[in-house]
């Protein structure tokens, strides 16, 4: 039996998909004019939106609906004349339909009152206009509608899957690693076995002319004297060498074919890891939405806070075709929409005022959406009043965020980045518009969480631009693999700008800075900040450069190990204070990655304890059993057990694991609790009854 709240679940679901079908309609509307298509794409919208809300008892929006189905079923029938003037009460149907959607997944559904007066307005044109053309008994008609091959799939069935694909990725580097060792095992063989050949092949050139020789020098009468033993032994030297070349030209044709077999396994590697790739790219694309839907929604809002403060403006949207995962959708609304509204209030001049500058009295807000690589770049520009950068650079000093001898030689592009500061505003009034919603600061840090980036330029009377660059996806993340003290850690890709030598810098050690390309770049050493000031004294490895809103800054490290392609973790709860982490990753051995945050490193400093002053008391020889259903989690407990020399067995559930107490002593079980098959619970029960195991200790990881 199917609850209202799993009903109200696959509503939502296809609610927004049909109230962002709504705003494009109107947005084609008033674009591109009224056609009969786009009509009966809105009718059919309302009508499944009314007949869904109806199934879940959700009042205000099927009542909504319905009005708004009529009124596009009268238009379609000729009832009522469309006209321009219409879109404008469409909209605030919309509106309120979005706002009661809104109220619904968020359990608020009683929070506002059904808005009659648009309920009264609705009825009027419709009978209004009814009462011109005497209204028969219709029964409206539409062409069939094609068969749609697509099927709605709950979001988290897709987030599931590309759980999984993150534990085959871990098996993906796993096989790298091995593939990379026994490469260098074969190139050892190969080495050794081609010195040995060459060691026989000198011997024999060697034995072959000394006795070449002595046969020029010799005479008969030496041959008289030579003895039938010795030139049977000479003969049983010729045998064994041949022998040994024999065996020697066995040994290459081995290694030959151990090339060969190593090649074939590289290469059905190498397709391996393609095949990986294409179903991890379209499971990702399956995740992805339009990013034209969140541009309409931010586009109409803009223009009626531009109609509430009576200024004139023009949006444009360019590479609305682009699409973005859903979890970036969700979260890049209200940073865009803050930076959209802040160009409307602070940039976008009054009509009055852009007259007396020689501009047009309608402003421009262009949204422009492209990609890079695997990354999307969005670029909010407007022609307004621009960024005063004297004030900015006054409100900087006065904040103390710079000195005044900075203060001479600090680029443009650092001098804007300031305004990302808290609390930092040169705005020298507040209005009830200006104050809602998030500052910059806010800004700044949701999308730094979603591993992106925003700078800002600006010119005076010219306008602002706005750079937002993100991840078109959050599910699998491309990341630097760096070594410090013998510990391995890790950098999404996209944070890094550019990667240079420590030793093209010689004096970086004393000065901390860095001149490259015209700019001097500040520069952290990474074992500093997380072991110890003291000890290392490096003399090679790689500065890795980062771009915060147009301040750089570089951070050394010692070792760049390589690429991967990882699914990031959360810390949880109880680690979530190490905000130094975005998360962490298992690699291929299964030991543990935590992947550093470089915008927290650069903000503070974190002091960890040296790892000379860190004790670990030492385990006894045991045998522990490890039941979990991630492999994951199989593998990292194993590693880090086995490294305490523990012998250790691994089951993915609750039956396995009791099969496993069967045949093997165990000294210590570590188990999940929701697994398949038998979950943790039903598991531990069974071992706790069972007189053979129930003193065997047992630790819940969950």
């Amino acid at each position: 039996m199917i609850t209202k709240n799993e009903l109200i679940k696959y509503f939502l679901l296809e609610a927004e998909d049909h109230i962002n079908t709504l705003i494009e309609g109107i947005e084609d509307l008033e674009t591109k004019g009224y056609t009969r298509e786009t009509l009966e794409s809105l009718f059919r919208a309302t009508h499944t939106l009314k007949g869904s809300a109806s199934i879940v008892k959700l009042d205000k929006i099927s009542l909504l609906s319905h009005k708004l189905e009529d009124l596009f079923e009268a238009i379609l029938n000729e009832k009522i004349k469309y006209d321009i003037s219409l879109n404008r009460v469409i909209k605030n149907v919309i509106n309120l339909i979005s706002l009661y959607v809104n109220e619904v997944s968020t359990n608020e559904e009683e929070k506002t009152e059904l808005n009659q007066e648009i309920i009264n307005l609705l009825d009027n044109i419709l009978e209004k206009k009814e009462t011109v053309i005497e209204k028969p008994e219709v029964v409206t008609t539409f062409e069939a509608l094609p068969v749609v091959n697509t099927v709605r799939v709950d979001i988290r069935a897709i987030d599931n899957i590309l759980t999984l694909l993150g534990e085959i990725l871990v098996q993906k580097n796993a096989i790298t690693d091995k593939e990379k060792e026994l490469e260098e095992i074969i190139e050892g063989i190969s080495h050794s076995g081609k010195r040995l050949i060459n060691e026989i092949y000198a011997f024999s050139d060697r034995y072959w002319l000394v006795t070449q020789d002595k046969h020029q020098k010799i005479t008969d009468s030496f041959f008289t004297d030579f003895s039938d033993l010795e030139f049977d032994r000479y003969d049983e030297y010729h045998i064994f060498l041949r022998k040994i070349q024999e065996i020697t030209n066995d040994i290459t044709e081995a290694i030959n074919s151990l090339f060969s077999y190593f090649e074939h396994l590289s290469y059905n590697f190498k397709s391996f890891s393609r095949e990986i790739g294409y179903l991890k790219d379209n499971l990702i694309e399956m995740r992805m939405i339009p990013i034209s839907r969140l541009l309409h929604r931010l586009s109409e809002s803009i223009k009626d806070i531009a109609k509430d403060t009576g200024k004139n403006v023009q949006i444009g949207i360019n590479g609305s075709e682009i699409k973005i995962d859903r979890p970036i959708y969700d979260a890049i609304y209200e940073p865009l929409f803050h930076i959209l509204r802040n160009a409307l209030n602070h940039g976008i001049e009054s009509p009055e005022e852009r007259i007396r500058k020689g501009k047009s009295e309608t402003g421009s807000i262009t949204i422009e959406v492209k990609k890079e690589g695997k990354n999307i770049v969005i670029n909010i520009k407007d022609d307004g009043r621009g960024i005063n950068i004297t004030k900015v650079k006054e409100r900087a000093i006065e904040k103390g965020l710079l000195t005044l001898d900075q203060s001479q030689f600090i680029s443009k592009e650092e001098l804007f980045s300031f305004i990302f500061a808290p609390g930092f505003s040169t705005a020298d009034n507040v209005n009830i518009l200006r104050g809602r919603g998030m500052g910059l600061d806010i800004v700044k840090t949701e999308i730094s969480k979603l591993k992106g980036t925003v700078e800002v330029f600006s010119e005076i009377d010219k306008g602002t631009i706005f750079t937002i660059k993100i991840p078109q996806s959050l599910s699998i993340s491309n990341l630097i693999i760096f070594k410090s003290y013998e510990l391995e850690f890790a950098v999404p890709i996209s944070h890094i700008e550019e990667l240079l030598a420590l030793e093209d810098f010689p004096d970086i050690k004393r000065e901390r800075k860095i001149t490259h390309k015209d700019r001097t770049i500040p520069i952290k050493f990474f074992h500093e900040l997380f072991f110890s000031s003291n000890g290392k004294n490096l003399e090679k490895g790689y500065i890795m450069l980062f771009n915060f809103s147009g301040m750089r800054k570089g951070l050394v490290v010692e070792e760049i190990l390589g690429y991967e392609e990882a699914t990031i973790h959360p810390l949880g709860k109880f680690l979530e204070g190490l905000t130094q982490y975005l998360g962490y990753f298992i690699s291929g051995k299964g030991t543990l990655r935590y992947v550093v945050d470089p915008l927290k490193i650069f903000e503070e400093e974190f002091l960890f304890l040296p790892p000379e002053v860190i004790q670990v008391s030492t385990v006894s020889a045991g045998k522990v059993l490890i039941v979990d259903d991630s492999i994951s989690v199989r593998k990292s407990l194993q590693s880090l057990l086995e490294s305490k020399n523990l012998k250790v067995y691994a089951a993915k559930d609750g039956l396995e694991a009791l099969n496993l107490l069967e045949e093997k002593n165990v000294d210590l079980i570590i188990t999940d609790l929701e697994m398949p098959v038998m979950h943790g619970y039903e598991f531990i029960t069974r071992v706790r009854k069972d007189p053979r195991f129930n003193d065997i200790p047992i630790v819940v990881l969950t």
